[in-house]
């Protein structure tokens, strides 16, 4: 049998009990671990206040003894638990132009301090203690991988966070009123807006044979039917915002329909 004895924030082994000699049980013989964990005296671990588990082993005479250490204190002669670094749960992240965020990293063992490499988007900081990143973006920037480290103990892991600044659509326009004609094409309209757009929507549904383009927010086509004076809601969205627009469309018939309703004129009679 195996005797372990632990305490509240350090941990001393027990006596292995054997019916080896008492003078080999008594001898000052190593606690020994595997490669990656550090040799433990028969003290055992003492001092700091991270708490991890090792697993070691007293050689007494032929009986390997097995004892397994727990609540041992960081930066005693025990080994600290695996440096793990990641932020936002692996995933990219979308900053917004004008959004205050604040990135907690997660991390597993002790961190002492924490760089990041290339710089950080304007208006973004990262603490060097904490390893929060914080602020509130002033300019967009493209999706980029900003490589965040973290050191503790001697070990330094690092983590591929990547990072975009998007800005939200606003100021939208169009030239308006609208006056159409059926028949007629419509001179192309284009939208005149900041910031990212992903896509345009309108409502309610333009008039027969006008349409939307919802990547570039073009209106154009050739109308079909005439239409009094409406307003169409056109948006522009993005997943940082979105931002609207009321055009006011018009569409008048065709003169030659219009004669052709009217019937054929007559000449004066004699």
């Amino acid at each position: 049998m195996t005797r372990c004895a632990t305490g509240r924030g350090s941990c001393s082994p027990g006596r292995p009990e054997t019916s080896a000699p008492a003078e080999r049980a008594d001898a000052e013989l190593p606690w020994e671990s595997s490669p990656d964990v550090a040799t433990l005296s028969r003290k055992g671990c003492r001092g700091g206040s991270g708490r991890f588990r090792t697993l070691a082993m007293r050689r007494v005479g032929a009986l390997m003894a097995a004892c397994a250490l727990a609540a041992c204190g960081y930066g005693g002669q025990g080994s600290p638990a695996a440096l793990r670094l990641s932020y936002n749960g692996s995933t990219p992240f979308p900053a917004v132009v004008g959004e205050a965020i604040a990135l907690t990293p997660a991390v597993s063992g002790r961190a002492d301090s924490y760089t990041v490499s290339p710089s950080l988007p304007s208006g973004l900081s990262l603490n060097a203690r904490t390893g929060v990143i914080s602020g509130t973006p002033t300019q967009p920037s493209a999706a980029q991988i900003f490589v965040v480290s973290a050191t503790g103990a001697g070990v330094r892991v690092t983590f591929p966070l990547v990072l975009s600044v998007t800005e939200p659509p606003h100021g939208l326009s169009y030239a308006s009123p609208v006056n159409a004609t059926v028949g007629a094409a419509l001179a192309p309209l284009s939208p005149s807006v900041a910031g990212s757009v992903d896509h345009y929507t309108v409502s309610p549904p333009l008039p027969p044979g006008i349409a939307l383009n919802g990547s570039s927010g073009i209106l154009s086509g050739t109308p079909t039917e005439a239409r009094s004076v409406a307003p169409y809601t056109i948006t522009a969205e993005s997943l940082a915002g979105t931002t609207r627009f009321v055009l006011l469309l018009t569409v008048t018939p065709s003169r030659s329909g219009a004669m052709t309703r009217q019937g054929p004129t007559t000449g004066p009679r004699f």
